[in-house]
């Protein structure tokens, strides 16, 4: 029987990509973006690796407002006979609202971070797990980042993101002990610095790109979402079934030093 998956934040960068993956897998796939005209591009290229009517699905909404959230889960929920898989890619950068360092970050950017990378993903997580409780079964896959793992200087100081990422490393891990007992899995990915819309303030920065030679020193420049999605698609199958609660950096060995 076919899987089912949803990605929030699957319309560009890890989420597309991890998209492209399960089609080729034959799951059937749902991907959520906030722009509506965004979400129509990605779900036209999406088509193009679908293999049967109805495979892709594509849905406008903030991932941070419950109602619209529900929503969609309830559209998904009436037409699958199940909810396999739920990756939570979406996030943002926060400095254009104020965030940065802790003595400087600005109300409206600790709130706006907190609400788009935290509260996002436990609305997503909240109605992934109501679902898969009643089955008994299913895999969660949540994005972080490095920087929830470890410190950073000059080069990306944003505390209130910093702080954001690891909020869902944790919420991931505790959920995942309470939850086993479902027969649910629940893993977070933390990538290092990717190729990704959000990221390009820093990948074309000159004095970034050259710092990511220690950084990143397997691979001396900036990531690509396959090298994320290819480790998301991998705790979401079954070959990762023993494998529950951890935080995997996918970073060029960044974490490592």
């Amino acid at each position: 029987m076919s899987k089912h998956a949803i990605i929030v934040g699957g319309t560009s960068g890890i989420g597309l990509a991890t998209a492209k993956i399960f089609l080729q897998q034959g799951m059937h796939v749902a991907v959520i973006g906030r722009d509506e005209q965004k979400g129509k591009s990605a779900e036209a290229e999406l088509q193009a690796l679908a293999s049967v009517p109805g495979q892709v699905r594509s849905f406008a909404c903030d991932a941070s407002d419950r109602s619209s959230m529900e929503a969609v889960y309830h559209t998904l929920l009436e037409s699958w006979e199940t909810l396999d898989i739920l990756v939570h890619v979406a996030g943002i950068s926060g400095r254009k609202w104020g965030d940065g360092p802790l003595d400087e970050c600005t109300e409206e950017g600790w709130h706006v971070v907190m609400s788009n990378n935290v509260t996002s993903v436990y609305i997503s997580n909240q109605l992934a797990l109501r679902a898969m409780k009643r089955q008994k079964s299913g895999v969660i896959v949540n994005i972080s980042s490095i920087l929830g793992m470890l410190g950073a200087q000059d080069h990306f100081v944003t505390h209130a993101y910093a702080a954001s990422r690891g909020a869902v490393i944790a919420m991931s891990r505790s959920a995942a002990v309470y939850y086993a007992k479902d027969g649910i899995r629940i893993n977070t990915v933390c990538p290092g610095l990717l190729d990704t819309p959000m990221s390009q303030r820093a990948i074309n920065n000159e004095e970034i790109r050259e710092a990511l030679t220690y950084f990143q020193p397997l691979a001396p420049h900036v990531g690509y979402p396959t090298d994320v999605a290819a480790a998301v698609a991998f705790l979401a199958s079954d070959e990762a079934k023993f494998i529950t609660g951890i935080a995997l950096p996918v970073d060029g060995g960044w974490l490592a030093q």
